[in-house]
């Protein structure tokens, strides 16, 4: 008897595959997309080899992949010559204030275990506060600043699948920033009482320390704004290598140790991400799969609350722009996602993932501060559920208006 090998239906392996990308996804994600997405394609029947050559192949793809060299390179070496701590304890601010800036300023720099940079800082500024309080603390306003800083990875990356200007959405951003941080201010820090700084301020130290973070964006955007590039990605780079080159000027860090760095933070895992992604967008849209998903007419509150559940169900963030962002675009028939619906998905999908367990910062917190994820989500959920109720209220009444 002859047996007949059938494949399944392309929206069943999809779906399979995705379930197997989520359970996998703590790991190394590049990898285990890498794997998800040709197995996808093989169900599929795409051509994935010559999908495979082409996206590591694609100039835009490779650029971007070097300016995910070059970032987290930034942050480990803004760590290593101590410039950031050195500008914190220059700004002689108050506790409330150091705070908040504190793990924001710290969340700028891309390493790996970046949480156990801020916390002992945290810890310090306030030792009395409960360890479930300063677990909150160093997560929310850790992921503030990145969150509309224009040369994060997520952006970077999630724009470039939107089809939008990386610094145009950071302005739409800012209204989510705000309500995000007045959020976490009146829950996590207006209760604290205040204590007096005595350190000498020097805000002219400040300025020159955070220079190498905020010349590269400053730059990057001017260049864009003034001279017209097949491909801006260059200019990026360019930038990030100014900003590595003011970190040397700045400090005593030698240029021969950098192999050692690069080797110690693995910096070779950012670059492959961004290879595993597009190569998983470019399968996908090569399927069948995105005219069945356009066919479902999903509403877009319930695309909201699916990047809510992910960002939470996977403790990552690229991983649910990459696959929910095509997915707009195709049951749309778009290729640029409207601004609006893209910062709200954004938004939705940021509080989803610092919130849950698997997120890395929340799970370094909590065993820094010697607590429990119970009590440190307690202290999380008012600011996270005000966020949300504050996005959705927004997106009611934009529909409301546009109708």
């Amino acid at each position: 008897m002859l047996l007949v090998f059938s494949y399944p239906p392309s929206w069943i392996s999809f779906i399979g595959v995705i379930i197997l990308i989520l359970i996998f996804s703590k790991q190394d994600l590049s990898l285990v997309l890498f794997i998800g997405t040709t197995i996808f394609g093989m169900l599929t029947q795409v051509p994935i080899i010559s999908i495979f050559f082409y996206t590591i192949t694609n100039i835009s793809t490779i650029l971007l992949a070097f300016i995910m060299l070059f970032i987290p390179l930034l942050g480990g070496l803004m760590e290593k010559t101590n410039l950031m701590m050195e500008a914190i304890e220059k700004m002689n601010i108050s506790k409330k204030v150091a705070l908040m800036v504190t793990p924001a300023l710290f969340g700028l720099l891309p390493v790996a275990g970046g949480a156990l940079m801020s916390a002992p800082m945290v810890d310090q500024i306030d030792p009395k506060i409960s360890g479930a309080q300063k677990v909150a603390i160093n997560v929310w306003f850790r992921h503030l600043l990145v969150f509309i800083y224009p040369l994060s990875q997520v952006i970077l990356i999630c724009t470039v699948i939107a089809g939008l200007n990386q610094y145009k959405t950071v302005l739409f951003l800012i209204p989510s920033f705000l309500t995000m941080g007045i959020a976490g201010y009146i829950f996590l820090i207006r209760p604290l009482q205040e204590e007096p700084k005595n350190n000498t301020r020097n805000l002219k130290r400040v300025f020159r320390n955070l220079l190498p973070i905020l010349i590269a964006p400053m730059l990057d955007l001017f260049t864009r704004l003034f001279f017209e590039l097949q491909y801006p990605e260059i200019i990026t780079i360019f930038s990030l290598i100014i900003s590595i080159i003011l970190i040397f000027y700045f400090s005593s860090f030698e240029i021969k140790l950098i192999p050692k760095l690069m080797k110690k933070m693995k910096i070779w895992r950012f670059p492959l991400l961004i290879f595993a992604i597009f190569y998983f967008l470019n399968v996908f849209n090569s399927s069948d799969v995105p005219v069945q998903i356009g066919n479902l007419q999903m509403h877009f509150i319930l695309l909201l609350l699916l990047g809510f559940f992910l960002g939470f169900a996977t403790g990552r963030n690229q991983m649910p722009f990459s696959l929910l962002i095509p997915i707009y675009l195709i049951q749309n028939q778009i290729s640029i996602m409207p601004i609006f619906d893209f910062v709200s998905l954004y938004t939705a999908i940021f509080i989803g993932y610092l919130l849950t367990p698997l997120h890395p910062c929340l799970a370094y917190s909590i065993k820094y501060f010697n607590t429990d994820y119970k009590s440190s989500l307690k202290a999380l959920f008012l600011p996270a559920i005000s966020s949300l109720m504050a996005l959705f209220s927004i997106y009611g009444l934009y529909l409301l208006f546009i109708d």
